[in-house]
């Protein structure tokens, strides 16, 4: 990854290659060779690296956004804007998993958040009961 930064795109594909080597599945290495052919001007390749991704990781949204890239800048209008709209709702169904799961590693850890969200919840309940009680007259 080093190499990729300091634009070393040589030295970074033979280590990308070499992960690959090792595990065919890994499919960072894979992401980030079509990083470098994409930034190569490489189109058609980086498009081919990005699908590979896809196969291996239907659901990893930085690989359906580069794929957009590829696309568009190729001239695939249509198909450009699929994939930046399928990475972008991937990307916020996942940003809400892991506030999801952020928040319930926090009511696990903090007991006083368990119980002010118990005490919010009957609040709300005591307020829904006051409320129809007042309006049962006007019924």
């Amino acid at each position: 990854m080093l190499h990729a930064l300091r634009e070393e795109e040589g030295a970074a594909r033979a280590r990308f290659e070499e992960a690959l080597t090792h595990d065919a599945g890994h499919y960072r290495a894979r992401m980030n060779i079509g990083n470098l052919d994409l930034e190569a001007g490489r189109l058609p390749e980086a498009e081919a690296a990005y699908r590979e991704v896809l196969k291996l990781a239907p659901e990893y949204d930085g690989a359906h956004h580069n794929l957009g890239v590829a696309l568009r800048r190729q001239g695939k209008l249509y198909e450009s804007v699929g994939s930046i709209r399928k990475a972008q709702r991937l990307g916020v169904s996942g940003a809400r998993a892991a506030a999801k799961e952020d928040m319930q590693e926090q009511l696990r850890l903090n007991p006083h958040l368990r119980w002010i969200r118990a005490a919010i919840f009957i609040g709300v309940l005591l307020l829904l009961g006051v409320l129809l009680w007042l309006n049962r007259g006007r019924a």
